[in-house]
Parts: structure tokens; sequence; C-alpha cells
């Protein structure tokens, strides 16, 4: 019988007190709060935890030598310490995910595992699903995988809000990212090898805390894409492409069901409800570990934790603008030129490669090239829907990268660098945000690339991307667009 301790009595312990009381291996005997009042009162509420001790502090549960092992379900910026403290104590660790708040901070608890020979397991709860059996399957059928995309997008920012939530509150565990966005790293995580670079990113904050990301990252033969949101809904889905096709897993974060494509035949739904809950197939199996005497779990290592951590960790730091970013700017307008000329036939497949790039992105947008020795639009073009308004605004990006001399996201940037606030940097009735980039011809700027209507950036990464593709020429990606 594995006995179990609950750290930090908060809404998830509920749901894993009650997952564990279906586990026939194990019980709950103990519950710490930050006073014995509040963990009584939990523990009137979990079941089969009548004769469960109540700890008003966490060093008390950890001092019990009837625990064997915690779930650690106390806010994320309080992991690391209390994770070093139980295994230091010789208790096996559930903790709730992310495990970390950084890579490094997941090494150095790894590192103390290994030391203690104590096992930690990140409570990652989709690789413990039933339906993990059949997707190993599915992907075996679909071949070497080439992409990975991850998608937990939630409409809820006002429901975070208003509950006191410390996702929305300052400080270093708040955030979507960590918070959805780590469900979508860990499936990146396991089909991703090596290293990934960040290729692509843009996001929104409110008040500093990141409540949208959209990253694209790059690995050795595999590109993945991770985005997350608690200001905005989409299907919440996992796609796994491969050589010969591609599985869908419906709500990455719990899934229950997922439909194989593969190449020439018709797709195959593949189901798998939970055993009980979404908690328990991770339970149970962490059950199994602490009975076998394990120090890890081949499902989810610890190694397997501080990859994960790693992809957080690389996409976070797009919301830091360093200088490096107007150097990125700088080298993109350097190489993104024309040689000898840039007509109306040139204007024709840039705007064309740049409405054809448009449908990798799911938001309507404006498309214009404007001749600047006589402001004649080359290609102008808008998805349905757009007003003139939309072109006004893109004439207000245009207007920004005159007066600048560089792209109009060269503004934002360096405004971002020297502090600059929102009020002075629009005061001059322009739009000195990513959407307007210059076409040279040699060292003469001769007309101007506007693109509206993406958000977050995007209008920028779009155009370069079109550019880059007509021009035949690579530049480094522009990874700190934020709004």
């Amino acid at each position: 019988m594995v006995r179990f301790g609950i750290l930090g009595a908060g809404n998830i312990a509920h749901r894993f007190a009650a997952s564990l009381a279906h586990e026939q291996r194990a019980a709950l005997v103990a519950a710490s709060c930050r006073s014995t009042q509040k963990a009584e009162t939990f523990l009137t509420e979990a079941p089969h935890a009548e004769d469960a001790r109540a700890y008003g502090s966490y060093d008390e549960l950890l001092a019990d030598s009837e625990v064997d092992a915690i779930y650690l379900a106390l806010p994320h910026a309080y992991h690391k310490e209390w994770a070093i403290r139980a295994l230091r104590a010789g208790k096996a660790v559930l903790c709730e995910k992310p495990a970390m708040l950084t890579a490094q901070e997941m090494a150095e608890v790894a590192e103390v595992a290994r030391e203690t020979g104590v096992l930690f397991m990140e409570a990652m709860k989709p690789r413990f699903v039933a339906l993990r059996a059949q997707l190993a399957e599915a992907i075996a059928k679909i071949g070497t995988v080439t992409s990975v995309d991850a998608t937990l997008c939630n409409d809820m920012l006002g429901f975070v809000e208003g509950t006191g939530s410390y996702h929305m509150m300052p400080g270093p565990g708040a955030g979507v990212l960590l918070d959805c966005g780590t469900y979508c790293a860990s499936w990146i995580e396991e089909f991703c090898p090596g290293e990934g670079e960040l290729v692509g990113f843009a996001g929104a904050q409110k008040d500093g805390i990141d409540t949208y990301v959209d990253a694209r990252l790059r690995y050795d033969g595999v590109d993945a894409r991770l985005e997350c949101a608690f200001d905005r809904a989409k299907p919440r889905t996992a796609t796994i492409v491969g050589e010969h096709g591609r599985i869908v897993v419906e709500e990455l974060h719990r899934p229950q069901r997922a439909t194989l494509y593969l190449d020439g035949e018709e797709p195959c739904v593949l189901e798998a409800p939970y055993e009980v809950d979404d908690f328990f197939g991770e339970v149970s199996h962490f059950v199994g570990l602490v009975e076998a005497g394990e120090a890890e779990s081949p499902v989810m290592s610890l190694e397997d934790s501080v990859r994960t951590a790693r992809v957080l960790d690389a996409i976070r730091a797009a919301f830091a603008m360093t200088p490096a970013a107007l150097e990125v700017l700088q080298e993109q307008e350097r190489v993104l030129r024309y040689d000898t000329k840039f007509d109306a036939d040139d204007a024709f497949a840039l705007g064309a490669a740049v409405k054809d790039l448009a449908g990798d992105y799911d938001l309507g947008y404006v498309i214009r090239i404007v001749r600047e020795a006589d402001e004649y639009d080359l290609f102008r073009w808008g998805a349905d829907g757009k007003r003139q308004a939309n072109y006004d605004f893109a004439d207000g990006k245009r207007r920004a990268a005159l007066r600048l001399g560089h792209c109009s996201l060269w503004g934002y940037t360096q405004a971002q660098l020297d502090g600059t606030p929102a009020s002075e940097l629009f005061a001059q009735g322009d739009m000195p945000v990513g959407g307007a980039f210059p076409i040279r011809v040699g060292d003469e700027w001769v007309a101007t690339l506007c693109v509206s209507g993406l958000h977050e950036g995007l209008d920028h990464e779009l155009l370069v991307r079109g550019l880059s593709k007509v021009l035949g020429k690579k530049v480094p990606a522009f990874t700190w667009l934020t709004v």
C-alpha cells in the first residue's frame, strides 16, 4: 500500500484525491495546507480520508514517517523548493505540471532525484491515458514524423481573472505558457528530436502576463508549432504529421479520441475512454513505480521534463526584447532587396506569393504594394469582410516606415528597448508596428509592402516570408513579436 500525502490542498488536489480513491494499491493518509483548519476541511471533503492527518505546515507532513509519497499541488513557483525537500525526506514525488518554472530548475531537481535515488515524476496526464496504446500503433503507421502542431486555446481570461487565480497574478508562475503551453510542449518534446530553434513567435500580454502564445520551432527534420491562449478559443488539438499521413488528437490535454488519416485510405477514428478519469492513468502508473522501487518513469522521465521545460524557456525568451532584435531587422532589410528592378510584374509576383503564404494563418488580412514615386498601388488585395479602414491602417504602417527609414516594426522594437511609453510611440499619427517593409532596388527605396490584419506581429512575419520566397534569399527570423 502506497501512503500519500498532499502538499497544497487547492482545487486540483480535490480532483487528485477523488481519483486516488479508486486506486486499491494506495491511500490518502495526510494533507497539508497553510493552516490545520484548511487541511482538515480538505480531508472532510476527500473520499476515504476519515483517518487522514491534517497538517498546518508542509514540513510537518514531510516529517511524517507513515507518508511514502506526496502529490505536489502547490503553485508553480513553489515546486522546486518543496520537491527537493520531499526528495531529501525520502518521499516519492508526483509533481503537478509544469514540474518547474525553467529547465535549469528541473535539472537541479533531477540531480537531487538521482542523488537520493527517490522517484520524481511530472504529472503529465496525456501520456498516461488509455488512448496512448492506439496512438503508438498509429504513429508507427504514419512513418517518420515531419511536423507537430499542438494547440490549447481557451477563451477564459475573464474567468481566470475573476477567480483570483495565480495564473494571472504578477509573479514567476503566472501566464498561459506555463499553464496550457506545458501540455503542448510535452507533445513537441515527445516527437521532436534534439534541441529546437525558435524560428517564429507572436504573443500577447496583459499587465505583463502572457495571455497568448504562437511559437514555431525547428528541430532536426521536424517542424513544430505551439499555440496556447487564455483570451481566445480554438479546437484543442495535437496534429502529428508523418511521411504517410497524419494523426489529429482531440482535447490534447486529456485525450480520449483521435483520427488517423493515412494517405489513400479512409479516416480511422481511434477512441478509448478514461479508466475512472483523466487523473487515474498517471496515478496508477506512479503507484506501480513506487511499489516496484523504481527511481524514474519510462513514460515521463526526468530528461523528458527537462526537455519540455527547455521548449518553454525558448519561447518565454521571445517576450524579452533585446538589442539582437534590431540586428535581425537590419539583416532582413540588408538581404531582402531586388538587384536590378522592381516593376508591376514583380509586384504582382510578390503580392501573389504573400497571399498564398497567408493561407497558413487563420485571420483575415489586406495586402498593399505602394510605388513610392507616385504613391500608386501596384498590388492591392483584401480578404472578405475587410473594409477601407483596414487599408488605412496598413497605410499608417507605411507612413511609419517612411518616417523611420526602416520597416515599421523598427519603431516598436526601438521603443521597447528604450522604454518609450505607447502614448509617445503612436503620437506621430502613424503606426510603428509590424506590417510595412521597404522594397529596395540596390540602395533605393522604390516601393513599400504592407500587410495588416493578422495581429500579434504576424504581419511582419508574413511579408518577410513573402519576400524571402520570391527573392530566394534566407534571413534570420524575428522572434520578439508581442503586443
